[in-house]
This record gives C-alpha cells, sequence and structure tokens, in this order.
C-alpha cells in the first residue's frame, strides 16, 4: 500500500542528508484549469483544448527522460503550442524515490513560469544528478540554472505539502491502472504503452477530428527490401 507514512520515511534520508522536504507548490501559469486537474497540477495548453493529456512520469526514470527529449517537443508543437491539447505532468515516484520526490520540489520551487523549464532540464542532467554522491549540490546546481538563489533553495525545505501531494497523485494514479512510468492518461483513458510520435498521433489526431491518411503496409514493405 502506497501512504504518505511509507512515502515520509522513504524521503527521510533524503530530508537529513540533503536538506531537502518539499516546497509550496504553484499553479500552472494562468488561473483557469481544465475540469479533470486538480489545483496544484503544473500544465501547459489552452485549459479549453479538446484533448487533456496527463503524464504520470518520475524524474529518476529513464525511459521519461527519452520521452521529454525525443517525443515531447514534436508534441508540444503539434498540439500543445497550437491549442488543441491540454498537457498536464503529474510525478509518479520510482526509485530512487528520495531523488524523485527532491526534484519535483526544487522544480517547484522555480515557480509555475519556470516549472517546465526546470523540468527539461532535470530530465536532460538525469544521470548527473541521479547518480550524484552529493544530491545537495546536484540539485541546487540544476536550481542555480532557473536562477533559483541559495536561500531560495533553502526555504523550501519546510512544507510537507509536496510529499502529500505527490502521495494523493500517486493514488489517483493507482486507481487509473498506473504502474510503470511514464504513463499517459488521455481524456480520461489510460494509454500505458505509446512510445513513438506516430503512436501518440495515431490516439490524438482523431480526437481532434482529423483524418490520417492509411498506412501503405505493401509500399512500406518493398521500400524495406529495396534497401536490402
Amino acid at each position: 500500500m502506497f501512504t504518505l507514512r511509507r512515502l515520509f520515511f522513504v524521503i527521510a534520508p533524503l530530508v537529513l542528508s540533503v536538506g531537502l522536504t518539499a516546497c509550496s507548490g504553484g499553479n500552472s501559469s494562468g488561473d483557469t484549469r481544465s475540469s479533470s486537474e486538480r489545483e496544484d497540477d503544473m500544465a501547459l495548453g489552452d485549459p479549453n483544448a479538446p484533448v487533456v493529456m496527463f503524464e504520470y512520469a518520475s524524474l529518476t526514470c529513464p525511459h521519461c527522460a527519452d520521452f521529454h527529449e525525443e517525443i515531447f517537443p514534436a508534441l508540444k508543437e503539434k498540439y500543445i503550442d497550437t491549442g488543441k491539447m491540454r498537457f498536464v505532468f503529474r510525478q509518479f515516484p520510482t526509485p530512487p524515490v528520495p531523488y524523485a520526490v527532491g526534484g519535483e520540489a526544487v522544480a517547484r520551487c522555480a515557480g509555475p513560469d519556470k516549472y517546465f523549464d526546470l523540468l527539461d532540464i532535470l530530465y536532460e542532467k538525469q544521470r548527473y544528478w541521479v547518480t550524484s554522491n552529493n544530491p545537495r549540490k546536484a540539485l541546487m546546481e540544476m536550481a542555480a540554472t532557473a536562477g533559483i538563489s541559495q536561500a531560495d533553495f533553502d526555504a523550501c525545505v519546510s512544507d510537507e505539502g509536496n510529499i502529500k501531494r505527490i502521495q494523493e497523485v500517486s493514488e489517483i494514479a493507482r486507481d487509473l491502472g498506473v504502474t510503470g512510468t511514464p504513463s499517459f492518461v488521455i481524456n480520461g483513458k489510460l494509454r500505458p504503452s505509446v512510445r513513438t510520435i506516430e503512436s501518440f498521433e495515431d490516439i490524438i489526431d482523431p480526437l481532434l477530428g482529423i483524418k490520417r491518411e492509411p498506412k501503405d503496409e505493401t509500399a512500406e514493405a518493398e521500400a524495406e527490401s529495396e534497401d536490402h
């Protein structure tokens, strides 16, 4: 059973050695939200978009880092920036859990306007800070890239709201059937295995009424045979 008490004791070593438990979460830019969001969710895109996609991910998950580096930019350009899709990111921590929780706290310290910028940096530098022997120093370096001062960083250590929020979001994820990361809930339906831009397009385009040309599997097979 994934409980707040269990999560608290799991992250206790990080609290003691890193001096970081959480910082107050802010809202995503703008005061309006889609009907399926929490008040403390971080999100991008038009809250009235016809498609709402939730990502349940962990900052310590290599597959999540791959998604954010290789696929998310294309999704953002095609759907989020054009007002077709609302994107909501929710932390679903995986081992090492203390680092995932701590990284989320630092990202929220950046504030809603810089949250996703710092999220990108944390994923880009994931191997560095997740394997660091000095997590406090590594996370502080990540925070500094978003303009977070030492004083502001230290000021994030006293609020347990981050722990409680992650626990609540994790319980929502489990109720939806999420068992691994990254997992995606698109317009209320769990889509745990989408891993390519094409697989996302196959799901999202029909929701937008966009008709896609059927794949010519014969032509593709002939092209592959010619290549060989």
